[in-house]
């Protein structure tokens, strides 16, 4: 089943990929990006990852927009906001080619910036996730999913698997804005990962208090222990919003693994019928180790009441399996409104990250 995901974006406010993009590059790198919003209508020959120079010909908006000369060629630059830039010779980096055209503002030697060539200076809210961001440990495998289905009911599963997405903290933000608005309950946001943390940050700062002859050498040790799993939650904020995707890691039941991405696809498709609107299309990829079948993956897309299932399985005996109970599957659509519009299978390698 494909659960209702929420309708904000992870961070408060929609970031469109680009800018996620630049963030990243901000936050990761120590290096700003600079989008081109006017480019010559003749481009000069670039390529990706050189390295260029920038002349400096005019800064408007207090500096959030600057006219640049490369390779004799003129564009215009935005500068990320909370972020200056001084002088009149920058350090480029070509970063993105399409769907838009970037730079990567590079770092200056102490004696360049002396000379005036550029100067970078990050916001506080920066800074922080700068710090923040680098105590992360992307390897720390996250498990957002607790299921079971060998013994609950397909609504139930449903239901589970719903309240396992909105409560994995990757919403964590548009949920609080939710609840100010009056539109989530305090309780449910009380039970995400980022409310846990926080109470756990307290508790050890209150009995840290406590013993104020050690407090000096305590008081350290809870930030350094809840900041790489807050860090690493940022993290795949920003992968989310960026990717457009929503990938999940958990059990499907007690025992068994399972990988599940969910994201909105961006199509023109229509349900069919004339005059119809365009639909939303919305896909669910699966994939499991069975311990009897092998590697087992299948796809589905909901396009409006339409549903499109393709099933991949290493072993000919899940491949069969799966045909076998087609009409079953079928069936199952039908009683919860939906309509089967395509069932594939085929033999292939399942890999799971």
């Amino acid at each position: 089943m494909i659960p209702s995901l929420p309708t904000t974006t992870a961070t408060t406010g929609t970031l469109a990929p680009q800018t996620v993009s630049s963030l990243r590059l901000l936050l990761e790198g120590g290096r700003a990006l600079l989008d081109a919003s006017v480019v010559p209508a003749k481009l000069p020959p670039l390529m990706l990852g050189e390295q260029v120079s920038a002349q400096v010909v005019d800064s408007k908006d207090n500096g959030q927009q600057l006219s640049v000369l490369i390779k004799n060629s003129l564009f215009n630059l935005i500068v990320p906001q909370g972020m200056t830039v001084s002088g009149n010779n920058l350090s480029l980096k070509v970063a993105t080619l399409a769907p838009t055209l970037s730079f990567a503002l590079q770092e200056q030697s102490t004696e360049a910036a002396q000379d005036g060539s550029v100067e970078v200076q990050l916001s506080p809210a920066s800074k922080y996730l700068t710090g923040m961001l680098q105590t992360s440990k992307p390897g720390l495998p996250a498990t957002d999913l607790s299921l079971d289905v060998a013994k609950q009911q397909p609504a139930e599963t449903a239901q589970t698997l719903k309240n396992n997405v909105s409560q994995s903290g990757l919403f964590y933000e548009s949920h609080l804005k939710e609840w100010l608005d009056g539109r989530h309950n305090l309780s449910q946001v009380q039970q995400e990962p980022q409310s846990r943390l926080l109470s756990k940050l307290n508790e050890d700062l209150a009995s840290t208090d406590s013993r104020s002859s050690t407090a000096n050498s305590s008081s350290s040790l809870s930030p350094r222990t809840v900041a790489p799993e807050l860090a690493n939650l940022v993290q795949r904020q920003l992968d989310i919003v960026e990717n457009q995707q929503l990938q999940l890691n958990g059990y499907a039941w007690p025992g068994q693994p399972m990988q599940l991405q969910i994201q909105q696809e961006h199509t023109n498709e229509r349900t069919g019928s004339l005059g119809a609107d365009d639909v939303g299309v919305w896909s669910t990829s699966l994939s499991l180790k069975l311990p009897a079948l092998g590697g087992v993956a299948a796809r589905v897309r909901l396009v409006g009441q339409n549903v499109q299932v393709s099933f991949v399985a290493e072993e000919d005996e899940a491949s069969g399996l799966i045909q076998q109970h087609a009409e079953q599957l079928q069936s199952g659509m039908a009683a919860a409104g939906l309509t089967l519009a395509n069932l594939v299978v085929k033999n292939g390698t399942v890999t799971q990250d």
